[in-house]
């Protein structure tokens, strides 16, 4: 009845409503989990429940809905009790017309409760998810007073820094910074922008272990916040980016330095050729200063003939090739032109050409040297033609001189033609001469020092030296009476005397005068101090000095003229070695040479040479050898020319020899196979076809080891030693030679042999 009566009120009150009515706890609470209801009207006393109990149980399982107790009568201590145990409101049945404004307000307070709930649950959510970004952020979040007091720091603190949120919370700030920081920090803190955001800052925060961190921050304002009052200063760890910065300049600073002081030159342009960066070697390379720089291209300083070849080669370059050795010419902005030979690259962005490099090194030294010594390989090429030559010749002079000779004999002392023969031989002679000056002119002589009376060999040789000057230049004597020996190599000396006059020859154009002047020094204190600083051993010397009234020389050329390779001449007309090789020669023989020029004044080089302790004995006078002993002997002369063969044949016979003639060593060998024993002194050429001198001789050592060998060249027998085609020591003839002067040669050694073997003979 009572619930009837309810239900009416609320269908009078107009309040629309489903409802489940239960009398029991286990329905009062299977309807409360199933039916969810959004009020519940409990009578106060039930006959197998009561209100009190189903309240406990809702504000159990559903606190926030509301619950109204009706009840029949109540006292006010019920009242409360109701209250307090957490009833929405109480009506009485006999009141039951309040029940739609009691269920209306009851609604509206279970409403305004839960979202009070739910804002609160949202707030609590809302600060936990903070509380748990700020504890788990990589950054330091701290809160600051003005003066710099933390009042809060996150747990990431001690992470970052080492000290722990409650060590920091009541120290300032700045007792942890560097003092160079303390004052950015503090700018920061008191900063009264229009922003309450200030910003971002760097500095430098001691860690506990007393390393640097580096941090970046940014502080707001919130001194108005009710809750917060401080300034937030939000700080990141960026040690390592400090530190990844820091490694990168000085990386950056390292490469320019290598750059900056790198001996080659190098450059980087736009792909147009304006030039962006050129370090101090470029910049010394080609004159131009750094402030000119950026107003060059490149192509400025390429010289007009190797532009075509830069033009091609930077187009291969733009299109992604990387070119090495690229060899251009580059013209500085004073001096002369440099060669270089570069490295070519490029820097693509976007796919597009961004940044030419070129690593160029100058090679303009090692290209002139390059050129000096092809012309040396040339030179010397030239040497081994002439040498060739002279050996041929030396091969004829034999027959000229040897045949001249035979002639000579057969002729009547008046014979008028007798003049004209020693004509001949005299002509001969002269031609064996200056093969000899021509083989030490192209250094393929190697000839023994010997005592020299510096004067004969000047005047031996005033007639090539004469036609070496020409006829527009005016060759000059001075020779003093008494100079005294040298010991030197004859042919040595002789080519210093040639390059030497040569050289001022060089030196002057049109007409001129070279003076070759003769003298003795002695070096002694007083001359030593005029000459200060040239430690020279004290004692006599022979002074040598050739004197020219050409263009001279100023003191930058006199300090390289004695450098190999160094020449003032026009590429093609020098090698830059005849001044170095006097010098080579001069100190190999123990003296020393000065040159003394001015411009336009003309030059003087002395040369001075030890004087030697012994008199060189007089030369003998040149004249046709008398005939030597005459002998019986038999005797193999093995020669390819025939007319250097038949000459020392007709010679040897004409001595009373036995001669047996063979054209090569093969057949002197077959020879002396099927003769063994009857030869005495075999006579052999040392170059020939087939078998040569040397091949020769060992063959024979190894068939009949006492028979001697005497060895003929047209080379010199230091040059067959050196070419490897006669060993050191061994007898040797040098061509072209006179039939008395072969003959001497063989009796003596065939004298020599006969003394050696009494001397090995035993005692009796």
């Amino acid at each position: 009845m009572d619930a009837e009566l309810v239900e009416y009120e609320l269908e009078r009150a107009r309040i629309p409503f489903l409802s489940r009515r239960v009398d029991n706890r286990d329905g009062f609470l299977r309807e409360l989990d199933e039916f969810d209801p959004d009020l519940i009207l409990s009578d106060y006393t039930l006959p197998r429940f009561d209100g009190m109990t189903a309240l406990s149980l809702a504000r159990e399982r559903a606190p926030t809905i509301p619950f109204l107790i009706v009840t029949g009568s109540v006292n006010e201590e019920t009242a409360v009790g109701c209250m307090k145990a957490g009833a929405t409101d109480y009506l009485l049945k006999s009141n039951l017309a309040r029940i739609g404004p009691a269920i209306q307000a009851a609604l509206e307070r279970g409403r305004a409760h839960a979202e009070k709930i739910q804002a609160e649950s949202a707030l609590a959510a809302s600060e936990r998810r903070f509380r748990s970004l700020v504890q788990n952020s990589s950054d330091m979040v701290t809160i600051l007073a003005p003066d710099g007091t933390i009042t809060y720091a996150s747990d990431s603190a001690e992470r970052i820094v080492g000290y722990s949120p409650r060590h920091l919370v009541g120290t300032s700030l700045l007792n942890y910074l560097e003092n160079g920081d303390i004052d950015r920090v503090r700018g920061l803190l008191q900063s009264n922008g229009k922003s309450s955001v200030s910003g971002p800052i760097e500095f430098c925060l001691r860690h506990a272990d007393g390393s640097p961190v580096w941090l970046e921050a940014i502080g707001t304002n919130l001194l108005t916040d009710a809750t917060i009052r401080g300034i937030v200063l939000n700080a990141r760890d960026v040690s390592e980016r400090k530190r990844a910065d820091r490694a990168l300049r000085e990386s950056e600073e390292r490469y320019r330095d290598l750059f900056d002081n790198a001996s080659d030159l190098v450059c980087m342009a736009t792909p147009d050729g304006l030039l962006l960066y050129v370090n101090k070697a470029w910049q010394d390379g080609t004159r131009y200063g750094e402030d000119e720089i950026g107003r060059l291209q490149l192509l400025d300083i390429v010289h007009s003939d190797s532009r075509a070849h830069y033009t091609e080669v930077l187009g291969r370059v733009l299109a992604g090739e990387r070119l090495d050795h690229v060899e251009l010419v580059f013209v500085p902005k004073s001096g002369s032109p440099i060669t270089v030979e570069g490295n070519l690259s490029c820097t693509f962005k976007d796919g597009q050409p961004s940044v030419v490099r070129g690593i160029y090194r100058d090679v303009t030294e090692r290209k002139r040297v390059e050129d000096h010594l092809r012309r040396a390989e040339r030179m010397q090429a030239a040497g081994k033609l002439a040498g060739g030559v002279a050996h041929e010749v030396n091969n004829m002079m034999t027959g000229v001189i040897g045949f001249s000779e035979f002639l000579l004999r057969s002729l009547d002392p008046a014979d008028p033609r007798r003049e004209d023969v020693e004509e001949v031989i005299r002509a001969g002679t002269r031609a064996a001469d200056v093969t000899r000056q021509l083989l030490a002119f192209t250094r393929q002589q190697f000839l023994r020092p010997q005592v020299l009376e510096i004067n004969a060999v000047v005047s031996e040789m005033e007639k090539m030296l004469r036609r070496s000057l020409g006829e527009d230049k005016l060759l000059q004597l001075r020779l003093a009476p008494d100079t005294g020996d040298i010991l030197a190599d004859r042919g040595q000396l002789e080519q210093v005397l040639i390059n030497l006059v040569l050289n001022a020859r060089d030196a002057m154009t049109g007409h001129g005068r070279v003076t070759i002047e003769t003298g003795r020094s002695e070096w002694d204190e007083v001359y030593a101090q005029r000459h200060e600083g040239v430690e020279i051993p004290r004692g006599r010397y022979v002074m040598l000095a050739v004197s020219d009234d050409g263009c001279g020389m100023d003191a930058n050329v006199q300090a390289r003229i004695f450098e190999p390779f160094f020449t003032t001449k026009a590429i093609g007309q020098g090698t830059g070695l005849g001044l170095s090789t006097v010098y080579g020669i001069v100190k190999q023989s123990g003296g020393f040479i000065w040159v003394y020029s001015e411009p336009g004044e003309g030059s003087v080089f002395k040369v001075y040479l030890p004087e030697a302790r012994q008199v060189s004995p007089a030369e003998p006078e040149r004249k046709i050898a008398s005939a030597p002993a005459r002998g019986s002997e038999a005797i193999l002369v093995i020669e390819d020319e025939d007319i250097v063969r038949h000459l020392a044949c007709r010679a040897l016979r004409d001595h009373g020899y036995t001669v047996v003639e063979a054209r090569n060593g093969s057949l002197a060998l077959s020879y002396m196979q099927a003769h063994a024993g009857t030869i005495d002194l075999v006579i052999s050429d040392v170059v020939m076809p087939e078998m040569g001198g040397r091949d020769f001789g060992i063959n024979l050592a190894a068939l009949h080891p006492g028979v001697p060998i005497l060895y003929m060249s047209g080379y010199t027998g230091e040059d067959v030693v050196q070419r490897g085609l006669l060993d050191a020591g061994a007898p040797f003839q040098q061509k072209p030679f006179t039939p008395g002067i072969l003959a001497s040669k063989v009796r003596a050694m065939l004298d020599h042999r006969t003394r050696r073997h009494q001397n090995a003979s035993p005692a009796r």
